[in-house]
């Protein structure tokens, strides 16, 4: 069943801009993550984001890992492609040899990749070595949305008011969403396909983002069977705070609750799998406590916006909550200096 919910946002803005806008550091930026439920494989965030001041060459970057530790990975720019227009928006975009395709705003996207990505290990990455050789990948993937988008700042007014501060609202990417989503399709690496089915998380994001001032964060969703699920961001300087930005939710029994993160696994030690992903959470109906543990990880530091000062951590965990578990996204960033070594 698709969740035709957008919110209370506008449905255009789940389209693409069609045309490039006038300040060179907007952006037009689409974002899936996928677990699947077997746990043997995911794609811990594939992204295509569309700079106004090089709009014809969209950045792409996508990583794979599977539960051996073999990972896969693109940080590049890729041939821009728009398309599919309707009432001035566009529900086509790609890059180079990745597209995402709004099917039905705020229900159904679909997202496809057909190219080669360097491989390599989580070890590798943890020890600072580069990646290998071009592997070929290739995947077929249909979103359908299982809960109405969390617009960041749109559920307490404490976050309201840090997405207020120019601040937070630089480092989020100006306008930015995320909705749970159920996913099925096919995966192929070096020509063996198989079929997928798992679970996802979708996020759009418009506007400016400079990442400079991000020192430390915590990134955690997951969706669990019975319709369960939770979506939590946590942005400071590192664990000792001030935060710059905390908002969370929790769904339950068809109601999704506000929430704030009060204790949150910030990322003290470069670890492949087992480091702790727990959360507490605080809601109007009392605490919730979901616990986490790190399934499957890949590292950089070397590509991303803060690559000279942190390190950044993507990838899976197992989470339970109340006897139920899922497998769930986690993304952390921490400056290396505040790593245990």
């Amino acid at each position: 069943m698709s969740f035709v919910h957008s919110g209370g946002l506008d449905v255009g803005f789940d389209r693409f801009l069609a045309e490039c806008p006038a300040d060179p550091e907007m952006r037009d930026s689409a974002t899936i993550w996928f677990m699947d439920d077997s746990g043997d494989l995911a794609l811990p965030r594939v992204t295509i984001d569309a700079v106004a001041g090089d709009w014809s060459r969209p950045c792409l970057q996508l990583n794979y890992v599977d539960a051996r530790g073999r990972t896969l990975r693109i940080w590049t720019q890729g041939r821009g492609l728009t398309g599919e227009f309707e009432a001035g928006r566009a529900s086509l975009r790609g890059a180079g040899p990745l597209k995402f395709r709004c099917r039905e705003p705020y229900a159904r996207w679909s997202v496809s990749f057909a190219g080669t990505a360097l491989g390599s290990t989580t070890t590798r990455q943890l020890e600072g070595l580069p990646d290998g050789a071009p592997v070929d990948l290739a995947f077929e993937l249909e979103a359908t949305m299982a809960a109405p988008p969390w617009l960041m700042g749109g559920l307490t007014p404490e976050a309201a008011n840090q997405m207020a501060d120019e601040g937070a609202a630089v480092l989020m990417g100006g306008l930015r969403y995320e909705q749970l989503c159920r996913v099925v399709g096919t995966i192929a690496v070096a020509g063996e396909a198989r079929a997928v089915r798992g679970t996802g998380m979708r996020v759009r994001r418009q506007g400016v983002r400079r990442m400079g001032g991000a020192q430390g964060h915590c990134q955690h969703s997951a969706l669990f069977s019975s319709g369960r699920g939770f979506g939590a961001i946590i942005m400071a300087p590192g664990p000792e705070g001030p935060v710059v930005f905390n908002e969370a939710f929790v769904l339950r029994d068809g109601k999704r609750l506000p929430a704030r993160v009060i204790e949150a696994p910030w990322m003290t030690r470069l670890v492949e799998k087992g480091d702790d992903a727990s959360l507490l959470l605080a809601t109007e109906d009392g605490p919730v406590r979901i616990e986490g543990e790190v399934l499957a990880s890949v590292f950089d530091r070397e590509h991303f916006e803060m690559a000279d000062s942190s390190i950044l951590h993507q990838g899976t965990a197992r989470y339970r909550w109340d006897g139920e578990e899922t497998i769930g996204l986690l993304e952390r960033c921490t400056l290396r200096s505040r790593l245990d070594v």
